[in-house]
């Protein structure tokens, strides 16, 4: 399964300690995954659909449990599925219309989060857990980081970003093939939002992903940096050792100073060590900045003749 089956399928193993935030949850099922269908002589039809068989009995329990009706779970295949199973949960009747009442929902207002079941905190959070099992997904970590919820009515869209600003997280609202999209990016912000809907296993799992990220990021750019720190010194080096050939062919080894004479055989003797391994060589030993100095005046001395070449 995928990461965001996975974390669905915490969420349906969840059992919440009160009957208002099983409430709450139901409602945020079907406020974000159900429709209403009228009949003749005005009766209602409450469909519920989901392709995660998980959701779907998670639904159906709920259903039956908070408001005592026997809802029908109805197996589908659908060709924009690619054949695969989708599952509708049905309520009709007074039924329906007993269970929209008592999630708060209203078909002949503009849809929204129902006031009534979100008073408390623990309830907006069971909510929130309720459309994102109807109609969010979450993004393996080891990609990308991105939550989202897909839904199709705009008004609900923009309820449900302000909701989730009120556990001070910053959501965005875009539109995809005619669907509203609320979104989390960042992995802080979106493992807040699993610890807040109850995914605690799922957000740990992305957490141990970050830090493994991190971790390679770290050794890559380590050795990256290790790489590039070799490869200037072999230049260095390189330099150094053109200049003191061009010197010493000058101006013979004679003219120069003990000390830099000393340093510039160690250097066309050993191109390939480090500054701190030359300064070793010396007698009496030198420190890294002690040879790094002596390189440096050589090269001058080798650019000055240069320039008396040329004019």
């Amino acid at each position: 399964m995928s990461y965001s089956s996975d974390t669905k399928e915490e969420l349906c193993r969840l059992e919440p300690e009160s009957v208002c935030c099983l409430l709450a949850e139901l409602s945020g099922i079907v406020s974000s995954a159900g429709s209403v269908i009228y009949r003749g002589g005005g009766q209602k039809r409450l469909s519920i659909e989901t392709e995660n068989a998980a959701v779907a009995r998670r639904a159906f329990r709920l259903l039956r449990d908070v408001f005592d009706v026997q809802p029908e779970l109805i197996t589908l295949q659908r060709a924009r599925l690619g054949g695969r199973s989708a599952h509708r949960i049905e309520i009709s009747g007074d039924e329906a219309s007993f269970v929209l009442e008592g999630c708060g929902i209203s078909v002949a207002q503009r849809r929204g989060v129902p006031r009534e079941v979100t008073v408390r905190k623990c309830c907006r959070m069971a909510f929130l857990r309720g459309v994102f099992l109807a109609c969010g997904s979450v993004t393996d970590p080891q990609k990308e980081y991105h939550l989202e919820f897909v839904l199709g009515d705009e008004a609900f869209a923009a309820a449900l970003q302000r909701l989730i600003a009120r556990f001070d997280l910053e959501a965005h609202h875009t539109k995809r093939r005619q669907m509203s999209l609320v979104y989390l990016k960042g992995q802080s912000a979106i493992t807040d939002m699993l610890s807040i809907i109850g995914a605690q296993s799922a957000r740990f799992a992305m957490e141990d992903a970050f830090i493994r990220k991190e971790l390679r990021n770290n050794a890559n750019r380590a050795t990256n940096c290790d790489s590039a720190n070799m490869e200037r010194a072999v230049i260095a080096a390189s330099r150094q050792t053109q200049a003191i050939e061009r010197l010493i062919g000058a101006v013979g080894e004679s003219s120069l100073p003990p000390a830099l004479l000393q340093t510039a055989k160690l250097r066309l003797l050993n191109p390939e060590v480090s500054l701190e391994e030359l300064g070793k060589m010396c007698d009496p030993p030198v420190g890294k900045s002690g040879v790094n100095h002596r390189l440096r005046r050589l090269e001058q001395m080798a650019q000055a003749l240069d320039k008396t070449d040329r004019s």
